[in-house]
């Protein structure tokens, strides 16, 4: 008798084990709200003033576009050495240098950088670097890079560091959603470990009820006799 209820205990707890470790327990993830969409959705009502444009227009070429106003800042090899590390880059590069100019046509470079992602529209890693201040950085279709090159020093070897920095980021594109379910067994495997744990207490439990209803059964024998 008591085989035969440990064999019952095996069986049913081994059942539950494989059903808790095959179905997989999924629950509802609310959808997540994309920011930086919200915000290239708001930068494509504006159009881009004529600064902007040209830098627009300017880094679809080259990949690289400098302000008139500082174009004798650099010299001819620097500029190709900055557009060669652009076109070798394994993700599309874009940047932006220019000054500071209270009649910009934009609120703000933030606002900047975005009307350049919208009106180049390409994914890959966006800079707007305005001389004497941090690069802004902005990407489309990739997480957002993130570079040590602050944008300081003479110009030429600033901006070499930044896009070489810029070019070394590893490319991670941008979560785009897919199942709005969660495993909250944690994957295959944390389903076979809950089937397991789950198989180890039922077994437990069983074996204490068939132990229990033994112990009843022989006391009412003895109660007989």
């Amino acid at each position: 008798m008591r085989v035969l209820g440990a064999l019952l205990a095996v069986v049913v707890a081994v059942g539950v084990g494989l059903f808790a470790g095959l179905v997989p327990g999924h629950h509802a993830v609310p959808p997540e709200v994309d920011f930086d969409d919200a915000i290239l959705a708001a930068a494509a009502q504006e159009p881009p003033g004529d600064r902007v444009q040209a830098a627009i227009d300017g880094v679809r070429e080259t990949g690289f576009y400098v302000g008139p106003e500082l174009r004798d800042e650099l010299t001819d090899d620097e500029v190709a050495t900055v557009e060669r590390i652009i076109a070798t880059a394994p993700v599309p590069v874009f940047v932006v240098w220019w000054a500071d100019t209270a009649d910009a046509g934009y609120n703000t470079t933030y606002a900047a950088l975005d009307q350049l992602r919208v009106g180049v529209g390409e994914d890959g890693y966006y800079a707007v670097v305005t001389r004497g201040s941090y690069p802004l950085l902005g990407a489309l279709g990739y997480r957002d890079p993130y570079v040590d090159a602050d944008g300081k020093g003479r110009a030429g070897a600033a901006l070499e560091r930044l896009v070489d920095e810029l070019a070394a980021v590893p490319p991670e594109r941008e979560f785009e959603g897919g199942d709005t379910r969660s495993d909250y067994w944690g994957g295959t495997g944390g389903g076979i470990a809950a089937g397991l744990l789950f198989a180890a207490i039922g077994y437990l439990g069983l074996l204490a009820v068939v132990g229990l209803v033994g112990a009843l059964s022989r006391s009412a024998r003895e109660g007989r006799g």
